[in-house]
Order: C-alpha cells, then structure tokens, then sequence
C-alpha cells in the first residue's frame, strides 16, 4: 500500500541520512545486519524453489544447507565490518565472484535448467551477497577533498555513497512511475512482467541526471558523472532483473516482508547492491580516492 511505502520511507531515509553521514561502525554495523537478513532472504528463496522441485535437494544434504548457512552468515557479519580496515587484496577478486553469482542467477533459473543443482548458486551466493554490502563501507571510506554543502563540510567518501543512493531511489520512482503511467511495451516480460521499456529508460536518464548533477556539484566532471551515470542506470537494473529473475523461478512476491510496503531488504537494496561496487571501482579510477 502507498501510505506504508511513504511511512517507511519518511523514517528510512532520514536513518540511511544520519548512516552516511557518520559512517564507520554505525555504518559497518548497519551494513553487515542488513546483509544477514538479505543473506537468510536468499537462502529463503533458494529453499522455495527446491521445496517446488525447481532444484535437487538430492545434490546437497541437510549437512551441507546448514554449513553454508552458517559461512555466509558469517561472512554477512565480517565483511562489513572488516572494510574498516581497508579494501586490501579482497577486492580483487569479489568483483569476479558477484558477476559469476549474477550469471548464476540468470543460468540456473532459466527455463532449459529448471531441475538444475542448486549446488553452486548457495555457496556462490553466500560470498557475494556479503562482499556486495561491504562495498557500500568500501565507498564510504573513500579520500579526497571534503566538499562543503550549505555550510556543511562532508566528507568525499559520505557525498559518494549518498550519489548512490540517491540514483537508486531515483531510478527506481522513475521507472514505477513512468512505465506505470505510459509503459506500452514488456522489457523482460518472462523475468518482470510489470518491467516496461518505458519505464526502464525512464529509469536511465534519472540515473544520468542525478550523477551528472550531483557529481558535478561533489567535484566529479561533467562527462566523468554521465559516464558513471551510464554505468550505474545499466547496472542497477540488472540487479534488479536479477533479483526478480530469482524470485519468479522461487515462485514468491517479495524475498520478504521487513520493509513495510517496498517487501524484504534484497527487494529494495537489490539495485544498490551492484551500482555501490561499480561506483567504488570507477571512483578510484575517476578520482584516486
């Protein structure tokens, strides 16, 4: 319902605000509880789709569920919190996981491999998910010059992660509102049938507009923030798609009911869980943060 959406968001985003703008543990700590919660969303899913006879429960025994269960609960509550240390050689090598998680997604829950293993997509999902929240700690620890709006000093690493996501909220709203309004055709009718080519670009030039502009006033350059714009409108509604894809293949609605009106936390972090490491990486390289 619309009145539980403006209520949770009314008293999300002011929270999300005071996160950013703090950062360190509280953030860390915020970061790695919603990453469990999205991380048990998940493991849910996958179960809905096994117990549907979508997977092989056979593949994997009762022995193998709880163990990696447990790793990636317990990596849901490290990486987070260890980003405070710094990115060091774990960002190497997380990209790879979460794009083969990605395509994992997509492969493994096709129509052609319905009664496919889930074997692989569980443990893969335990890693990524996590390394995947901690990104939102890693952008925020971002360096450069602190950047004064209205009168107050931010720092670098806090205007970046707010970029974010604001671009998500934005492209999100966008895309309901104009392909509700005046979405004709189906973008991927199989995945999302609500999804419209309307909407979708709708959702794009929300994304170019909010980087542009808020990038340029951070100190990002023009064509630096509609290149990043660019990248982060594909990216987040791929992880969209993404999520939805699992969701039809589990055959439920919502990965969960915690966030009164929007569903679970993967249902409205799904976006920014793949546009936070995407900025992060084209950051560093833009800006040398």
């Amino acid at each position: 319902m619309l009145w539980q959406r403006l209520l949770t968001a009314a008293v999300g985003i002011p929270v999300v605000l005071l996160l950013i703008y703090f950062g360190g543990w509280w953030l860390a700590a915020a970061t790695a509880l919603l990453a469990i919660i999205a991380l048990w969303e998940f493991y849910r899913l996958v179960q809905a789709g096994m117990d549907a006879g979508l997977g092989s429960p056979a593949a994997l025994s009762a022995w193998d569920l709880r163990f990696i269960r447990a790793i990636g609960y317990g990596l849901a509550l490290d990486m987070p919190l260890t980003a405070l240390l710094g990115p060091g050689p774990f960002l190497l090598w997380f990209g790879l996981v979460a794009v083969g998680f990605l395509i994992l997604v997509f492969v493994l829950t096709s129509r052609r491999t319905r009664a496919a293993s889930v074997r692989p997509i569980l443990p893969i999902g335990a890693l990524a998910l996590p390394a995947l929240f901690s990104c939102i700690v890693y952008l925020r620890l971002l360096d450069g010059t602190p950047v004064s709006v209205m009168r107050v000093t931010l720092p670098p690493g806090a205007c970046w992660l707010f970029l974010v996501f604001a671009t998500c909220w934005a492209m999100d709203t966008a895309a309901y509102a104009v392909g509700k309004k005046w979405g004709k055709r189906k973008l991927c009718p199989t995945i999302s049938p609500g999804k419209t080519v309307e909407g979708s670009l709708a959702g794009l030039l929300a994304a170019l507009l909010i980087v542009s502009g808020l990038g340029w006033w951070f100190g990002l350059p023009l064509r630096q923030g509609l290149l990043l714009g660019l990248i982060l409108g594909v990216v987040g509604q791929l992880g969209d798609l993404a999520e939805s894809k699992l969701k039809r293949w589990a055959g439920v609605k919502d990965s969960g009911a915690i966030l009164p009106g929007h569903g679970g936390v993967l249902d409205r972090f799904d976006s920014l869980l793949f546009c936070a490491p995407a900025a992060y990486y084209y950051l560093r390289l833009a800006v040398g943060g």
